[in-house]
């Protein structure tokens, strides 16, 4: 009977020890690449991004097949607004966003997958420990890797049937946003 309640206590401290979706910072920047490869789209974009007031700024370079597009782009959900610029043109649209907002890092409901390094393990500073979380539901898969402890995002994988496949990878993460009229419309859009 003890054997079999210390077999019951054992196996519960395992699971417990499961890793959880960590909570990445709420407010932070990067420089960020986007792809989908059935589509020919790739992006890369400067990205101020805030997710207290749901909102983002974004210095885009699109690229679909060899045709190449420059955007400044202020994306507010919380007001329902997306300002646009074409950085060629310098015209400004004015619309509501085109989709919902998307929380980058982890999501609620996702499940632990596995944690590994990139990098020398065996050397101080020349390595970073990872976890990566995913869910499935219908229509809609999930994947993230977050740094490990501070749960920095590195990778978003979003797939939807509306959507299609979406990549998106984060570097030169810096947390906070250090300009504070990045969520200030653009200029060409006050007039």
């Amino acid at each position: 009977m003890y054997g079999f309640a210390a077999l019951l206590v054992l196996v519960g401290a395992a699971f417990a020890q499961v890793p959880q979706p960590c909570h990445s910072p709420p407010q932070w920047e990067c420089r960020e690449i986007k792809v989908d490869p059935q589509q020919k789209f790739f992006e890369r974009r400067r990205l101020v991004y805030d997710a207290t007031n749901r909102r983002e700024r974004r210095l885009e370079e699109i690229e679909i097949g060899t045709d190449k597009s420059y955007y400044d782009q202020l994306i507010l959900w919380n007001e329902n607004k997306m300002y646009q610029v074409d950085l060629k043109t310098r015209k400004c649209n004015v619309t509501v966003p085109y989709r919902p907002f998307f929380q980058r890092g982890t999501f609620p409901g996702e499940k632990f997958d596995y944690e590994g390094v990139i990098g020398a393990a065996g050397l101080p500073n020349e390595h970073v420990t990872i976890q990566q979380f995913s869910m499935n539901t219908t229509g809609e898969a999930r994947t993230s890797l977050v740094s490990f402890p501070d749960c920095i995002p590195i990778t978003n994988i979003h797939i939807t049937t509306k959507y299609g496949y979406e990549q998106s990878n984060y570097y030169d993460v810096s947390v906070g946003i250090s300009d504070p009229m990045a969520f200030i419309p653009p200029k060409e859009c006050m007039g």
